[in-house]
């Protein structure tokens, strides 16, 4: 609350002291920062730094490639590894599952019940 306070009043004080300063001297204001500007150091220095900004922004689409490729790399292999990982939680890795032909038990034959003296009675 007291910095907002604070704020408020140097925005009034500012505000009252431009008012009393008039258009006068804003306008001088702005032809110095202007005549500053276009001093030759300060545009000398404008083109270095300029140049130098371009000179880094030709390396950036690369950079940025090599960065996107990473990440796309990185999250195919994290979701390799969660989709193996649930995998196995989910079945158990036995010699079943891989092969189920094989870990089948050949069924046996069934036995023929003896035969009675009722039954052959009975024909």
């Amino acid at each position: 609350m007291r910095g907002k306070l604070l704020f408020i009043t140097g925005g009034l004080v500012g505000y009252v002291l431009g008012a009393r300063a008039g258009r006068k001297r804003y306008d001088q204001i702005a032809a110095a920062a202007n005549d500053l500007w276009n001093a030759k150091p300060v545009q000398r220095r404008v083109t270095e730094v300029r140049d130098a900004a371009l000179e880094l922004v030709g390396d950036v689409p690369t950079t940025l490639f090599k960065a996107g490729k990473k990440a796309v790399t990185q999250a195919a292999a994290k979701k390799k590894r969660a989709a193996s990982k649930a995998d196995a939680a989910t079945t158990p890795a036995t010699t079943a599952t891989r092969h189920p032909a094989a870990a089948k038990p050949k069924p046996k034959p069934k036995a023929k019940p003896a035969a009675n003296a009722d039954d052959t009675a009975a024909i």
